[in-house]
């Protein structure tokens, strides 16, 4: 199917997985909208399967047990972004500063266990994200730098590297596969990887794919474009799935969940 085709089926024909909809719900045609903040469960062994799970940053639990923990409207939108982005998953948010605030939290605390709060980032960016870099409130140390200058800002501590293309407002273009391949040429000498991050919010996946040119990450301020009319608040992460899975225990525990 081509881009069309999935912007209009993709997530569509899930079989719904939650108890409020009966063991036979079958396959809905529009998907609904479950406003339910708690579920119903046959055996406290459920429960505690789906917690276990949940807490790992599964995507489909047994059960979804409450809403701050896992939503099946939300779970189908994070289907359709991640066909529409070309990944694995993706990991919808409140906001799209809720999403960024998860993608710095994320990348500071590595798979290894090792911490790297130092963030490379390229202005322009948003105007919120500028904000929150700067002020370094969630541990994070940035350092500015051009397009062109992203190798020789890179230092052991650093998890992440964040740029936004186009900007929000300037529209200020970055090529994101250079940067890429800058922050890919020194990660044998750091011994580590280094998340590339892009704020595709002004492109959409409609014209632009961070993670087919090689970033690890395509973020979203759902608000924007995706939402079209402006009365919804959104963000969303298209990622590889373990990197989705660090981001859902960080919305879990922080309560950043996209409302369903």
């Amino acid at each position: 199917m081509d881009f069309d085709t999935r912007a209009v089926r993709a997530a569509r024909g899930r079989r719904i997985h939650a108890p409020s909809f009966g063991p036979d719900a079958g396959v809905p045609h529009v998907p609904p909208i479950d406003l339910s903040t708690t579920y119903g469960f046959e055996s406290t062994h459920v429960v505690a399967e789906s917690m276990d799970a949940l807490a790992a940053g599964a995507s489909d639990p047994p059960n979804p047990v409450y809403a701050r923990l896992h939503n099946p409207t939300v779970a189908g939108f994070e289907v359709a972004l991640a066909d529409l982005e070309g990944a694995e998953s993706a990991v919808a948010f409140a906001s799209g500063m809720a999403a960024i605030a998860a993608v710095l939290l994320a990348a500071a605390t590595s798979e290894d266990g090792v911490r790297r709060p130092h963030v490379v980032a390229v202005r322009p960016v948003y105007g919120g994200t500028d904000h929150l870099l700067g002020s370094e409130m969630l541990g994070s140390e940035v350092t500015w730098a051009e397009s062109w200058e992203i190798e020789a800002a890179l230092r052991p501590d650093t998890g992440l590297v964040l740029l936004e293309s186009p900007a929000n407002p300037t529209l200020t273009l970055v090529d994101v596969r250079a940067v890429v391949e800058q922050v890919r040429s020194r990660e044998a000498a750091l011994g580590h990887r280094v998340l590339v991050g892009v704020d595709s919010t002004f492109a959409t996946p409609v014209l632009q794919n961070p993670i087919a040119l090689g970033a690890d990450l395509a973020i979203h301020s759902a608000t924007k474009f995706l939402g079209g009319h402006g009365d919804v608040l959104g963000g969303v992460v298209a990622t590889a799935e373990p990197c989705a899975a660090a981001l859902r225990r960080i919305r879990s525990a922080t309560g950043g969940v996209l409302h369903p």
